[in-house]
């Protein structure tokens, strides 16, 4: 059982920062896709971008994600 609640002003760090990096992270996907050159070295870097920085940024949205929930339910719990 985990003891450690985490509470609302470390919830929303995680908001914060996490929501930056997952923004950051599909920025990042989108300017690869617009600017890596259309040959088999490209698609390659293409390819490792959306694998990589593709996938953690899915992971930081969710982990963002996850604290946004916690936010709104420790919020209404709070409320009554």
């Amino acid at each position: 059982m985990n003891n450690y609640q985490i509470n609302s002003k470390q919830h929303w760090v995680f908001l914060i920062v996490f929501g930056f990096c997952a923004l950051l992270g599909f920025s990042g996907v989108l300017v690869a896709e617009m600017f890596m050159p259309d040959n088999p070295g490209g698609n390659l870097g293409r390819l490792a971008m959306y694998r990589y920085m593709g996938t953690t940024s899915i992971a930081w949205a969710l982990i963002a994600l996850w604290s946004g929930y916690k936010l709104r339910v420790s919020h209404l719990t709070n409320d009554k």
